[in-house]
Formats: structure tokens, sequence, C-alpha cells
């Protein structure tokens, strides 16, 4: 059986699975595909080949014997901010480097569950950055055109996933981590409830906002993936006590309102075919049924420069500042430039920033009280790396232009690709919840995933998608 072929989406490895493959080649093919990517900065660590075909046999053996392992088969990677035991991490700064005696519990249900690890994705460094450049050289690329940015900084989890190199991945998402770079490279990003997934084992940005997300081909997939790391975790501070009630499964919204930005208040920043492909996905939402309702965006968007232009940042210097003071020279100057400002907020401005939040909060819980989801671009628009690299901080603003409020405002969300931009890049959209309606997200996005389906198949949509 050619395994050389296979795409490595849930359905495609259980049908190949149905049809008598071994699940040891096809964890074999997908460290062969990692191997064959190791020096394109999408990894910054992969499991030793001869230890993931080990744990491939393992699991192959138990789930002869009658274990029931749902994700036999399959193959994942991690953000290089999760703890994997026996591999070091660094979030992309060699110079903090941690060796973690335990994985995370994300990482250990996963592979309970038959899952192969095959390696630890780059990543922003810090987690600090929403566009891919700020981490060492080789820079990790957009896996449409790598001329672009792969968005960040889960920018490698992304773009295994979006390359087939796994089956999913993990990153983690402050301000839009686990959104952007699924957007950037025409994936899904699934962006859980705030306390949802344990975060015991990531090197933290934020402990208030940070959330583990899941990248995946599919909704199904990712919404799958999430049921199986989701619970309370009694040793984690910050897990939801009622993790284990919330419905994951993806549901059919209540209403049929969705609420958009004011049209006067969307900004794309001069990108027409961005402007037009969100257009499209409105219509399309409107073809399937959805009252489309503008609310003002003001409050969201106070939310989202709290979290990046306000005493919030001085949270950094909870996990980086010593790294930072010690070996600057170790740190990206875009990384030390975004989270050295916290030296300068007192103790005042930090509590002034949090009840402002607070009540920022309340005005999300009124305005998306009465419709089903929020719905905007994930993304106002896409630039190139040469782009960034020239005006890193302002342009690396815009791309949390629709993603920043989401988690400070305890939001979940789920990314999805959109309409094809007629320059062939991919769009995305993002329905955005109240906290605990991630299976009615999810559904919303299953729906309008469908939808899309036959246009993204297109041959005019003319993908550019890289394999190796």
């Amino acid at each position: 059986m050619d395994i050389g072929s296979v795409a490595f989406d849930f359905a495609s490895v259980r049908a190949r699975l149905a049809e008598g493959a071994d699940p040891v080649a096809l964890v074999a093919e997908s460290c062969r595909r990692a191997s064959a990517v190791a020096d394109a900065g999408i990894f910054t660590a992969l499991t030793p080949p001869e230890t993931a075909l080990e744990n491939a046999l393992r699991l192959a053996a138990e789930a002869r014997a009658g274990r029931d392992l749902p994700l036999l088969g399959l193959t994942f990677s991690v953000k290089d901010n999760i703890h994997v035991a026996g591999m070091v991490t660094t979030s992309n700064c060699p110079v903090f480097a941690i060796d973690p005696q335990e994985s995370a519990p994300t990482v250990t249900a996963l592979e309970q569950a038959g899952a192969v690890l095959i390696g630890k994705n780059t990543m922003d460094q810090f987690a600090t950055g929403l566009n891919g450049t700020r981490s060492p050289d080789p820079l990790c690329r957009n896996a449409v055109d790598p001329v672009y940015i792969p968005g960040g900084s889960s920018s490698g989890s992304a773009v295994a996933v979006a390359r087939d190199i796994v089956s999913f991945a993990l990153g983690s998402d402050t301000g839009g981590s686990g959104r952007v770079p699924a957007a950037c490279n025409g994936v899904v990003g699934v962006k859980p409830t705030i306390g949802l997934v344990s975060m015991r084992g990531l090197v933290f940005n934020s402990r208030f906002f940070d959330c583990v997300p899941v990248f995946a081909r599919s909704v199904a997939d990712g919404a799958e993936i999430l049921r199986l790391i989701a619970g309370f975790d009694p040793l984690d501070p910050w897990s939801r006590t009622d993790a284990g009630a919330i419905d994951l499964k993806p549901l059919p919204p209540a209403s049929a309102r969705l609420a958009v930005p004011r049209a006067d208040q969307l900004r794309f920043f001069g990108d027409a075919a961005s402007k037009a492909a969100f257009a499209a996905n409105l219509a399309a939402l409107r073809g399937l049924g959805h009252e489309l309702v503008e609310i003002d965006f003001a409050p969201f968007e106070e939310a989202g420069r709290l979290v990046f232009q306000s005493a919030m940042v001085a949270e950094r210097l909870v996990d980086y500042g010593a790294v930072v003071a010690e070996r600057p020279e170790g740190v990206h100057p875009a990384v030390r430039a975004a989270i050295e400002p916290g030296l300068s907020y007192s103790a005042r401005d930090a509590f002034e920033a949090l009840y402002r939040m607070r009540e920022l909060k309340r005005v999300a819980e009124i305005a998306l009280a009465d419709v089903a989801a929020l719905v905007v671009p994930t993304v106002p628009t896409i630039f190139t790396i040469d782009e960034m690299l020239a005006e890193p901080i302002a342009r690396n603003t815009i791309m949390g232009t629709y993603t920043y409020f989401v988690n400070p405002m305890d939001l979940c969300a789920v990314a999805t690709p959109g309409a094809p931009r007629a320059d062939g890049l991919p769009s995305s959209v993002s329905f955005v919840g109240l906290a605990g309606r991630d299976g009615v997200v999810a559904g919303l996005a299953a729906g309008f995933e469908r939808t899309m389906a036959g246009a993204l198949k297109q041959p005019s949509a003319g993908l550019r998608r890289i394999r190796d």
C-alpha cells in the first residue's frame, strides 16, 4: 500500500487504516516528512525516529490486544513552550532552556489516546508576536506562499499541519496565536474557553489569558482533539471546575443571529483582496440563513489594546524578565522591545488596567448575549516577510486587530478558512462566542466549512500550497 502520498487529516488516515494500512508505517511517513524539512524553520526539535517508531509499535500492539486508541495512526507536534519529558523546552530562545521531567497533561492525554509525537515547533520567541519572524534563523515560512509570514506565535504548529507533516498540532494563544497562524496558512484553529484545557507544563506569556489551541485540517478534527484534552485539572489553579460540563461537540446554534462589527469599523489596511473575501464570507453566512447584526466594535478593540499597550505587559517579566536582564544578547530585538516596556509601569497602573478589562468583559457579555456568536475576519491582511521585517512593531499589531480581545474578554473562538482571496492566499473567518460556548462556535464553523468546501477545491482558487 502506498503510504507516501497519504494525507494526514483524520478521515484519510482512518480510511487507510480501514483498508489495512499499518499505523507504524503512517508514523514512519510522518517522521520522513518532518526530517525532510528539518532545516526549514518549522521545528525546533524532532523526536528521534527510532523513538517515534517504538511508540508506534507499542500502540499498534495494544490496539491489536483490544485497547481503545481513538488517535491510532495519527501524529502531532507541539509548540516549543509546551513541556515534553526528555525534550528541552526553549520557547525558541536557546539561552532559555528548561529540561522538564514530565510532559504537559495535554501531551500525555494525546499519547494515551494513541497519537505519536513527532517534534516541537518553532514559535515567535517567548510567544511574543503574531507574525512568525521573531525567531532565530531560519525563519518559518508560510505554507501557501513562502514569501509571506506564517503568522505567530504558533508559526511552526500551523505550518506543520498545513504542509501535511502531522495530523494536528498544539500551540498557545494569548492574543491570537492559535488563530492568526491558522488563518495565514489555510487551516483551522480552535481556541478554547480559558481554563477549559490544563495549562500545566506551559511556559506562560500570560497566566490570565493563555490557553492551548488546536491546529487541524478540519473543524471536526480540531473539535475531537479538544474533547480529548479538555477537563478540570485540580493541580492547575487556572483550570475551570466546570470544564467537564461544557459541551464540546459541534452544536447547532440556538439563534440564527450573528454579530458583526459595524461596517465603518471594519479595517483591512488597504488590502482590497481581504476586504472582498470577507464580504464573500458574510454573503455565504447569509446564504446559510444567518441574520447579521452590526454591533459597536470599539469596546473589543479597547480590550485588545489593553493586553499589549498597558501595564498588563509587565506580567511577561514574571517568566522572561530574568533572561532579558541577564542574557539580552540571546533575546530577539523585537521581543525585547515588546517585553521591556513592562518595566515602566506601577502596581497602580496594573490594577487600573485590570479594572477596565473587567468592565469591558461585561460589555462583551451583554453585546453577545442574544446572538450565537460574533463573526470577524481572523486577520485583516497578510504581510510578506520583508514587509514585516521593515515595520515589525506596527505590522505585528495590525495582525491582532480581530484576535487580541478574545482571551481578555473570556471568549472562545474557532478560525476556519473562508472564500479564497483573488490573489490565491487564504482568507479566514473567526466565530467568537461567550465562555463555555465552544460547541456552538464549533458548530457554526463546521456549517460554514461545509459551505466553503466546494469553493476551496476550485482550481481557480490558485492556492500555492507547498508539499515536500
